[in-house]
C-alpha cells in the first residue's frame, strides 16, 4: 500500500467538485467509524495515558514495535522487553474484532431499539454467544451517574421489574441433589398462569416477587436509573440524594417516604398526588418527565423478555445512558476499555 501524503491528498481535494466532495466525506466518515476502535485504543497507549507505561515494570521508556493484527499501536518496554499495547488488560485484550464491539456500542446506545443477540449476529457477521458477551461486557462497565448530576428541577419515582431467576438452574439443581440444594422459593414463572384469570400465586402475592428501580430526572437531559433493594427511606435516599445538587428542588408523586428524604435533607419538595398539582403548585413543577421515562424503560425492557435481576442495574444504566443528553456510544467504550479484564466475558 502506498504512503500516505497528506499535501497530495489535499490537492485531491481541491479539484473535487462539491457533489465529489459530500461523496468523500460520507466516505471519509465510514472509514474512520471502522477505525474508531483503534484510535480509542491507541489513545489510551498515548503520552500521559493509562497504558503509556510497561505494565511488567512500569517504566516510561519504550519504543514503537509494529502493529497488533487489528491495527494498534504496539509498544516495547526498553527496560525489560515487555511488548504490549492500548488494550492489554482490558476486556478487548482478546477481541479480534473491536470494530465489531464499537459497532454493537453504537447500536446499544443511539439505535431507537437495541438488536436483540440473534439480529446482531446476523448483522454483524459474529455468534450470538459472542454478541451477549460483548452486551453484559458494555453494559457492566457502565457507572452510576457522578454526584450532583441531576440540578433544578428533579423528578422521582419508582419503577417495577418482576424478579427473574434467568439462568441459575436452581430447579435442576434441586432435582438432581435435593439434600445439598432445598427447593427454591417459588416455581418458574411458567408455571403460573396468568395472574387475570386465576387464584394460583406465589409464596406471598405477585408483588413480594417485584424488583425496584429508582428513576430519576431533571429538565436538562441527566437521566439516573439505579436498582434499590426496596421503597424504603434508606434504599430511596443512598441512590437519590448522592446525584441531586444541593440547590434542587424534588417532585415526587406525594409517596410519604420522599417527604421524609426531602425533610432530613431540607430540600424543596412539591407532592403531586395522582399527579395533580394543588394551587400552591406551580405549573411547571410535575412528574411527567420521570412518567415517560418509565414508560420507554418498560418498553426498553419488554423485547428481552425478563433479563435476570441480578442483572437489572446493568440494564437500568443501559437504558440510562440511552437517555442522558450528553452520553454517547464513545463514552461507553471509552468505560469498557477503563474496566478490568472479565473472564469468560468478551471473547
Amino acid at each position: 500500500m502506498p504512503r500516505f501524503d497528506p499535501a497530495e491528498f489535499g490537492r485531491l481535494l481541491a479539484r473535487l467538485t462539491p457533489q465529489e466532495l459530500r461523496q468523500a466525506e460520507g466516505l471519509v466518515a465510514d472509514a474512520r467509524k471502522r477505525a474508531e476502535a483503534v484510535l480509542e485504543i491507541d489513545a489510551r497507549a498515548d503520552a500521559g495515558g493509562p497504558a503509556a507505561s510497561c505494565p511488567r515494570c512500569g517504566g516510561d521508556a519504550r519504543t514503537r514495535w509494529g502493529r497488533t493484527r487489528t491495527g494498534a499501536q504496539r509498544w516495547n518496554c526498553s527496560g525489560c522487553g515487555a511488548t504490549w499495547s492500548g488494550r492489554s488488560g482490558t476486556p478487548l485484550a482478546r477481541v479480534h474484532r473491536p470494530d465489531l464491539v464499537v459497532a454493537l456500542a453504537r447500536d446499544m446506545i443511539e439505535a431507537p431499539q437495541p438488536m436483540s443477540c440473534r439480529r446482531g449476529a446476523e448483522v454483524l457477521g459474529a455468534s450470538r454467544h459472542s454478541i451477549w458477551r460483548w452486551r453484559m461486557a458494555i453494559i457492566g462497565a457502565l457507572k452510576p451517574e457522578p454526584d450532583a448530576t441531576l440540578a433544578g428541577i428533579v423528578e422521582a419515582d419508582e419503577a417495577h421489574q418482576r424478579e427473574s431467576r434467568k439462568g441459575s438452574r436452581e430447579w435442576v439443581r434441586h432435582r438432581r441433589d435435593p439434600v445439598n440444594h432445598p427447593v427454591p422459593p417459588r416455581l418458574r414463572w411458567r408455571a403460573y398462569r396468568c395472574r387475570s384469570g386465576s387464584a394460583v400465586a406465589p409464596p406471598g402475592g405477585w408483588r413480594a416477587w417485584e424488583k425496584k428501580l429508582l428513576a430519576a430526572t431533571d429538565r436538562a437531559g441527566h437521566r439516573a436509573f439505579e436498582a434499590i433493594a426496596d421503597a424504603g427511606q434508606a434504599a430511596i435516599s443512598g441512590a437519590l440524594l448522592p446525584v441531586m445538587a444541593p440547590d434542587a428542588v424534588l417532585c415526587t408523586d406525594g409517596f410519604v417516604t420522599y417527604e421524609r428524604i426531602a425533610k432530613d435533607a431540607r430540600i424543596p419538595h412539591f407532592a403531586l398526588n395522582a399527579g395533580r398539582r394543588t394551587e400552591r403548585t406551580p405549573r411547571s413543577h410535575h412528574i411527567n418527565t420521570v412518567n415517560a421515562l418509565i414508560s420507554r424503560f418498560r418498553a426498553f425492557m419488554q423485547p428481552f423478555c425478563g433479563p435476570a435481576s441480578k442483572n437489572l442495574a446493568a440494564y437500568g444504566r443501559w437504558h440510562a445512558a440511552r437517555s442522558n443528553a450528553d452520553r454517547s456510544y464513545l463514552h461507553a467504550l471509552r468505560l469498557l476499555l477503563a474496566s478490568g479484564p472479565r473472564a469468560n466475558t468478551v471473547c
